[in-house]
């Protein structure tokens, strides 16, 4: 999936994973170079949620192998110390942030547990990833409860960034977000992914969102890779299946059996 003859940051090599006798992915394969950014859609129970769980390490694969910087990934034993290991950062759907800590607790945690870093330097990286995202130092004193969503997932990807990774997973960025905010947020990851160098694998439903971040966009249906491309291909592909999800037709080839 690029064109890159440098060693691809993150490859995905036939990876398959079923639960109990229902398959979820088959065969999923493509490649990322380093500040490359692929956006993945398709319906829901598509396997998307799975896919980026399978790659971060959350989940075991059946087949198939992971290399980041050409280096095959095993499976470790606790599945946070994952994306550690990996150099993985994952941005949850719902921003997933310590109610019972402020803002500037919550970038410095993974700073502090993953990465061992003391009070004060954990604080100054976390003051730091806020300060990159436009989160004033003074708002580092609120919680989560005292901002809105938008601002929750904001924080939710300077906190994401604080633990230095070399490829985020983002798990639906903009959903519940209104069309300004969810573009302020595209806005935000692509400035990371340049800023940073960071390669990003993006699962959401929203194409306008998939237009603006993606390089490349992928579809998956029922569990496979039918279609990839670059963004300005995805309304003029012959793919049936693919135009009428991308347009939102509702009659077509597409079955809504896994969405429902």
């Amino acid at each position: 999936m690029s064109d890159s003859e440098e060693t691809p940051r993150l490859r995905v090599t036939e990876l398959k994973k079923s639960f109990g006798n229902k398959m979820i992915l088959h065969n999923v394969s493509f490649q990322l170079s380093k500040g490359s950014s692929l956006v993945i859609i398709g319906g829901s129970g598509s396997g998307k949620s799975v896919l980026i769980k399978c790659i971060s390490g959350l989940y075991t694969l059946d087949q198939g192998q992971i290399e980041v910087n050409g280096k095959v990934l095993n499976s470790p034993r606790n599945p946070i110390d994952a994306m550690q290991q990996r150099g993985f950062g994952f941005m949850f759907q719902n921003a997933a942030l310590f109610d019972s800590m402020n803002i500037l607790e919550n970038v410095a945690f993974g700073a502090k547990h993953a990465l061992k870093m003391n009070h004060k330097a954990a604080r100054d990286l976390a003051l730091e990833k806020l300060s990159l995202v436009g989160i004033s130092r003074r708002m580092g004193n609120l919680y989560p409860s005292d901002v809105s969503t938008g601002i929750r997932k904001v924080i939710a990807l300077a906190r994401t960034l604080a633990i230095d990774p070399q490829i985020i997973l983002f798990d639906e960025p903009t959903t519940g977000l209104d069309p300004l905010m969810s573009k302020k947020i595209d806005e935000l990851i692509l400035q990371c992914i340049r800023s940073e160098s960071l390669t990003a694998v993006t699962i959401t439903h929203d194409m306008s969102s998939a237009m603006r971040l993606g390089d490349k966009i992928a579809m998956l249906y029922n569990g496979t890779l039918i279609w990839s491309g670059k963004p300005d291909k995805l309304f003029k592909t012959d793919s049936e299946l693919v135009k009428q999800f991308a347009n939102g037709y509702l009659d077509g080839p597409f079955s809504f059996t896994n969405s429902l």
